[in-house]
């Protein structure tokens, strides 16, 4: 691997560099999902532990729609998949252009939400099927940096125009997707495919020619602990988007909306500048050791959060966080896509999506009714200790994983 760290996206697929680029135009236009927890409290009116209750429901409303995800990635593939429903949750949110705050805009969102939901999967599935296995771990991380990339811009606009121009908000949202799926639609190849590729040729899972995609992962119960352990994982960091901003929201009270975004903003921009370093310094390592030293830097973070006190240390504790990020969702998708067949590949990403999103379907709702009670520290140092649990667990499954990756 060459010394530049920023050299590692060299050589991938063209169709690669165009998904990379609708990644970031969406999100530079991702103005509304972030903000939700504060549209619920601030524009219409829940309290913070309804607004919890309706973001788990919020969350596990998407379950069905992930799972039909998984089934069209299979059958139609990775491409129509990611442009029909992007497409369709674009034009969701238009009604809410012309809406007054209520719940009625609320479960709008929520249907839209619903619709990226199904491709949710596809951009997970789509990468291993244009990428080749040397190349997956570098183009896991490029596409992940577009992600981020727009979110260094989307969120904090959100954040600077949220009591003013939410409407307008709407729009953005919706034209940016909408560019986006074109982007993919013109420029990406499809390229699905239901042969059993060298991506998979030395891999130790059990599968037989009529294994469906249920007793495939029963066979292989690595991928569903390593998903259960996850699901820890997700329950806190779901904790970034609901507990904070009611934190920050409750600590700045006049300008609570804005210094959350710039956090959304820090957390992006430090994606964008350690991605690369990150994928570069990690790449002898296998995913799961990576994956498990990830949780530490969630533990420290989580720990920051609670002291509630200096803007500096939610500064501080949001970089701490990323860090985290970075090292756990570079390799989820490598530890996935390394150990799934590929006419799997689609039905495994969304069944095991949809276990990860328990947790982040049920952070909300426990943990909006606990900051009722407890306080942020008290609440804190129970995410702390989860994130303790994982993290040891994680580390734990490293003796029974036999494929490095």
């Amino acid at each position: 691997m060459n010394k530049n760290p920023f050299l590692v996206y060299k050589g991938l697929p063209k169709s690669l560099y165009f998904l990379f680029a609708a990644r970031v135009i969406d999100n530079m236009g991702c103005f509304i999902l972030p903000l939700i927890t504060l549209i619920l409290t601030e524009k219409i009116g829940l309290s913070k532990s309804n607004a919890g209750i309706f973001a788990t429901i919020f969350m596990c409303t998407q379950a069905p729609f992930l799972l039909l995800g998984g089934r069209l990635i299979d059958k139609i593939g990775s491409k129509k998949v990611i442009v029909i429903f992007n497409i369709l949750g674009a034009l969701a949110y238009i009604p809410c252009a012309i809406i007054k705050p209520s719940i009625y805009m609320a479960w709008l969102i929520a249907l839209a939400a619903n619709l990226f939901s199904v491709s949710s999967p596809a951009f997970s599935s789509i990468v291993a099927e244009i990428v080749p296995k040397e190349k997956l771990r570098s183009a896991y991380s490029f596409v992940y940096l577009g992600f981020n990339l727009g979110l260094a811009v989307g969120p904090v606009l959100g954040g600077l125009f949220f009591n003013d121009y939410l409407h307008a908000l709407f729009i953005l949202d919706a034209i940016s997707a909408l560019i986006s799926s074109l982007l993919i639609m013109i420029f990406v190849k499809d390229s699905k495919s239901k042969k059993e590729d060298s991506l998979h040729s030395n891999l130790h899972f059990k599968i037989h020619s009529d294994t469906s995609v249920r007793k495939f992962l029963l066979d292989n119960p690595l991928l569903i602990i390593f998903s259960l352990v996850i699901l820890l994982y997700n329950f806190s960091y779901s904790q970034w988007s609901f507990m904070l901003p009611i934190q920050i929201s409750e600590l700045f009270v006049k300008s609570g909306a804005r210094y959350y975004s710039f956090l959304v903003g820090i957390n992006a921009l430090v994606v964008i500048i350690l991605t690369p370093v990150i994928t570069y310094f990690t790449h002898k390592f296998s995913t799961i050791t990576i994956i498990a030293a990830g949780g530490i830097f969630y533990i420290s973070a989580s720990i920051l959060f609670s002291i509630n006190k200096f803007y500096v240390i939610f500064i501080v504790a949001v970089i701490t966080l990323t860090i985290g990020q970075i090292l756990i969702n570079l390799n989820t998708n490598i530890f996935v896509a390394h150990r799934t067949p590929p006419k799997y590949l689609g039905r495994a990403n969304s069944m095991l999506s949809l276990i990860n999103g328990a947790g982040i379907a049920a952070g909300p709702i426990i943990m909006g009714n606990v900051v009722s009670i407890l306080t942020f520290w008290q609440a804190w140092m129970i995410i702390s200790g989860l994130m303790l649990i994982a993290t040891l667990a994680m580390f734990k499954l490293r003796k029974y994983d036999k494929l490095s990756s």
